[in-house]
């Protein structure tokens, strides 16, 4: 065997190894830094029949230092949908963000195809600058749908349900029961006649107790007095105590204006105040403050001073005094003397 013959093989090798090493490989692209802040819609189940729970959940991912106010997308499940609950998850650090998860659950409750539009989400960023100056700013979840189905009628197909037999009518075997009918009339007639007999007679219109007309106000500063006197605040029970607060100030507000002020969000009671220009501009600030401030604790578990939440209880208070009705000052009749 001669050198050459083995060089050959090597040769061959070699061509290969280099035509390996001339062809370009794919090189990965740089990695496209995230976005500070980004918004995820999810919904947990899309297509649900009547009575299931939806949870409809807005997860927000941003850099350290932003600020994210909770977003409020009930106002677009009013129709079709019952609101259930809602929280907040998180914070989470993944891959060096913050993830930030508002969840909400409704229960479907009419039959259709919903297209949920985006829903704004608010945030504070510092200004790059300044630090202690902060630049508000506005992020769009994206869209969501949800179908809700008939128990009834999944898909549109009912082979399982056959129309039932028509009813077959029996007779009454009268001489069986007649003995029975008669005795009962008969008893019916003595405890008629008994009570008739024994039934007291009704006084007169000016001998009965006049029950008094409790007032509105009346009843809402004697719920707050109550309120304090459970002493949620002092035990730390900080979110019990603004949910009975809440309710407290709404049921007055229903009182003062004919609404269903319990059952509104505060967006619909803001829209109710923009419409009634006759409102007392000061009222307005006054409630537009109050319950936004009392949906925080409740809601997304806001933290708040001692000394904060005993002045949201006095501003209440001060509320109702404002508003409530002054009495008219009732008139005596008097007779004229003959000169």
């Amino acid at each position: 065997m001669t050198v050459r013959s083995l060089l050959s093989p090597m040769k061959g090798w070699r061509t290969i190894l280099a035509w390996i090493l001339l062809v370009p490989l794919p090189v990965e692209a740089n990695a496209v830094d995230p976005s500070p802040i980004s918004a995820e819609t999810r919904v947990s189940q899309r297509e649900v029949t009547v009575g299931d729970i939806v949870t409809y959940s807005i997860i927000v991912r941003h850099d350290a230092g932003i600020q994210v106010a909770p977003p409020n997308p009930t106002p677009h499940f009013k129709k079709g949908f019952e609101y259930v609950d809602q929280g907040t998850a998180g914070p989470l650090t993944v891959k060096g963000q913050q993830e930030q998860t508002f969840w909400f659950k409704f229960r479907a409750d009419r039959v259709g195809f919903y297209n949920l539009p985006e829903i704004p989400v608010g945030f504070t960023v510092p200004a790059p600058d300044d630090p202690s100056q902060i630049i508000p700013g506005t992020l769009q979840a994206p869209k969501a749908e949800i179908i809700i189905r008939s128990v009834l009628f999944i898909d549109e197909q009912a082979e399982d349900i056959k129309d039932i037999k028509p009813i077959i009518g029996a007779g009454l075997n009268w001489p069986k029961y007649l003995k029975r009918i008669v005795a009962g009339l008969a008893v019916l007639l003595i405890g008629a006649g008994l009570y008739w007999w024994f039934l007291p007679r009704k006084k007169s219109p000016a001998a009965a107790a006049r029950i008094p007309d409790i007032k509105p106000h009346e009843i809402a500063l004697a719920e707050l007095d109550q309120l304090l006197a459970r002493k949620l605040l002092a035990s730390g029970r900080f979110r019990e105590h603004y949910f009975e607060l809440s309710e407290i100030f709404r049921r007055y507000l229903g009182a003062l204006w004919s609404i269903p002020a319990l059952d509104w969000t505060t967006e619909e009671i803001h829209d109710y105040l923009s419409r009634h220009r006759d409102t007392d501009p000061e009222l307005q600030r006054t409630i537009l403050a109050l319950l936004p401030e009392t949906d925080q604790v409740k809601f997304a578990k806001a933290t708040v001073a001692l000394n904060t939440a005993y002045r949201h209880v006095d501003s209440v208070r001060e509320f109702i005094r404002i508003t409530t009705p002054k009495e008219k000052p009732e008139i005596q009749e008097t007779t004229p003397t003959a000169a």
